[in-house]
């Protein structure tokens, strides 16, 4: 409707399309370059971004390797003080923002999604505790009618679905 009403007198717009953007991985997948371009994906800007890689499809036979790589280098990320020039991840936007982020983690939980890694705030290094933080959070066994698969979340989590072919 609005690309319609903006073809007819030639105004320029941009249409956001984002939304549960996902990432594809095949098993002949370079899985160091996939690895590090899903945690870019998700991570950044604290998944808080419409086009974050929020789903992501692992081909059956890579799925241990790449999840074994993701996890680990998702716990090294430094969650804190934005400031901070160590901090890799600082914090939602909103007290609100990250009661949805938990709510969402409540949910995948519940109908049975694996908390691989993450899936709650931190303990923050240095006694910084002002802001609205959470974990890089991996969600595996997850499957296309669970909500954190269909729902956009804003925040710094993904929904692992594995595939065959």
């Amino acid at each position: 409707m609005i690309a319609k009403a903006a073809a007819n007198n030639l105004t320029k717009v941009s249409l956001e399309l984002g939304g549960k953007a996902p990432n594809i991985v095949f098993a002949d997948a370079d899985i160091e370059q996939a690895v590090n371009g899903a945690m870019m994906g998700i991570f950044f800007n604290q998944g808080q971004v419409c086009c974050a890689g929020s789903r992501l499809f692992l081909a059956e036979g890579v799925k241990d390797q790449f999840l074994e790589k993701f996890k680990e280098k998702a716990e090294k990320i430094k969650v804190g003080d934005p400031l901070d020039k160590t901090t890799m991840m600082g914090p939602q936007v909103s007290c609100d923002q990250l009661d949805r982020i938990k709510s969402y983690v409540g949910f995948a939980r519940d109908e049975g999604a694996t908390v691989l890694t993450g899936g709650e705030s931190p303990q923050l290094e240095g006694g910084f505790k002002n802001g609205y933080f959470f974990q890089p959070t991996i969600f595996s066994e997850v499957n296309n009618k669970m909500r954190v698969a269909q729902e956009e979340i804003f925040g710094p989590v993904v929904s692992v679905i594995s595939f065959q072919r």
